[in-house]
């Protein structure tokens, strides 16, 4: 009995099934029957509306109306237009118009900067009463390019020298407010004479009208630049000790002389550093590296005791590429130490690349001077790319991208000596060759 029951049961169910897939099919059959009854109508309808008001002998009054025309498009004008496309493509609107407002504030806010007229405070007499300590080496093109443009906006400046020599070309530029200043950072004693000597300056003994205010102290710590990449297994111990002693102990010593003075008359101290390639930390650059990250770990450390010490405004310039070229008062700096390297390097001519123009690196030290500028500030075509990429690319892809620029000056090294060595075997072959001629002809 309950197979029977269960029999019938699955019986119903499946009559049940059958019976809603005729439903289905004889709704569809009936739909599609509606439609095509629907279409062949209006293709009659409108087929006897044409013929009869194509025909001349039926009043107007019966015969069918035709149908309106359809409407017109209305034109739509470009700000409708531009509305339109606008809210189909937010997106790329919004980064349009971030893009466009971001290149506008930066161009206007170089305008007005440029406009505006960067002059040292004088007395009411003319006097010049700002004085600032340039220390970096005389002879570079960027010690002179600061020096003279300093000079030129008011300042008194004074140049820390070693030797007879880079006081002589100090005394060379024939300029009444750029002075030498005898400075040994190797002799305490001679150091200790320098400080007394700027102290009885700037505080006489006699109280004068226009009191000298000493405003900065530019360092210019000069990275190690070898003439050839090599690794840290091939740099001696008296290499070592040369780079810190020049790039990192000068600059030490010369700022704590000068802190006391820094501190009474609330100073600004300027860093002024490449940083285009210590940035990326390459290999076989291990000098460079190790004092670049030296300097920022002395900044670093500095700025933060300042708040301790004193009011003082502590700026870390960083360097880029800079056009040397189109500076006439480094020009002639370059050409000459140009001529020096190829008097001692024969190699291949590098790569130029165009940098900033000295005017911002300019505007931007006087802005540090008068207090404008504070923390980090760059300067220079890649210095701000090389940093971003120095802190967000892994370590090992610069090496890489380094090792294959290596690889391929290499090849072009080796092509140009297989080439030389080509030239001169058939140079010989045809001595050979012009010799045999000779003997056969005597």
């Amino acid at each position: 009995m309950p197979n029977r029951d269960r029999d019938s049961f699955g019986s119903v169910e499946d009559l049940m099934s059958y019976l809603s897939v005729i439903e289905n099919t004889i709704e569809n059959t009936v739909e599609d029957v509606a439609n095509s009854f629907d279409s062949m109508t209006d293709k009659i309808s409108e087929s006897l509306r044409i013929t009869l008001g194509d025909q001349s002998w039926l009043p107007k009054s019966t015969k069918p109306l035709s149908r309106p025309p359809p409407p017109m498009a209305t034109p739509v004008g470009y700000f409708e237009a531009s509305r339109d496309w606008v809210s189909r493509h937010r997106a790329i609107t919004a980064a349009v118009v971030c893009f466009l407002g971001t290149g506008a504030f930066l161009i206007w806010r170089q305008r007005r900067l440029n406009r505006v007229k960067r002059r040292a405070k004088r007395g009411k007499n003319g006097q010049r009463t700002d004085v600032v300590i340039l220390a970096g080496p005389p002879s570079a093109p960027l010690t002179r390019s600061l020096s003279l443009d300093l000079e030129r906006r008011g300042f008194i400046v004074y140049i820390p020298v070693n030797s007879l020599w880079e006081e002589r070309l100090i005394q060379a530029e024939s300029k009444p407010d750029i002075h030498p200043l005898q400075l040994d950072v190797t002799s305490p004693s001679s150091l200790a004479s320098t400080i007394r000597k700027v102290t009885a300056l700037l505080h006489p003994a006699e109280a004068p009208k226009y009191p000298l205010r000493f405003v900065s102290l530019i360092l210019l710590p000069q990275t190690p630049s070898p003439p050839q990449s090599q690794s840290i297994a091939h740099i001696s111990a008296d290499s070592w000790s040369d780079a810190f002693s020049i790039h990192l102990l000068s600059p030490f010593t010369l700022l704590q002389a000068f802190l006391p003075l820094v501190i009474s008359h609330e100073s600004s101290v300027l860093f002024l550093n490449h940083t285009n390639t210590p940035s990326l930390s390459p290999p076989l650059h291990g000098e460079t590296n190790v004092v670049a990250h030296a300097l920022d770990s002395y900044i670093s450390t500095f700025r933060k005791e300042s708040a301790a010490i004193g009011n003082i405004n502590i700026v870390d310039f960083r360097l880029g590429a800079l056009d040397y070229e189109s500076n006439p008062d480094a020009l002639q700096m370059v050409v000459a130490s140009r001529h020096d390297d190829r008097r001692s390097d024969s190699g291949p001519e590098q790569k130029k690349v165009r940098g900033s123009p000295f005017r911002e690196l300019h505007l931007e030290i006087f802005d540090a001077i008068v207090g404008k500028r504070r923390g980090t500030v760059y300067v220079g075509r890649g210095s701000r790319t090389y940093d971003i990429l120095g802190k967000v690319i892994p370590q090992g892809v610069a090496g890489w991208m380094l090792s294959l620029k290596a690889q391929k000056k290499e090849g072009r090294d080796r092509k140009k000596a297989d080439e030389d060595a080509d030239a001169y075997q058939a140079s010989t072959s045809w001595e050979k060759v012009e010799h045999i001629s000779g003997e056969e002809s005597t």
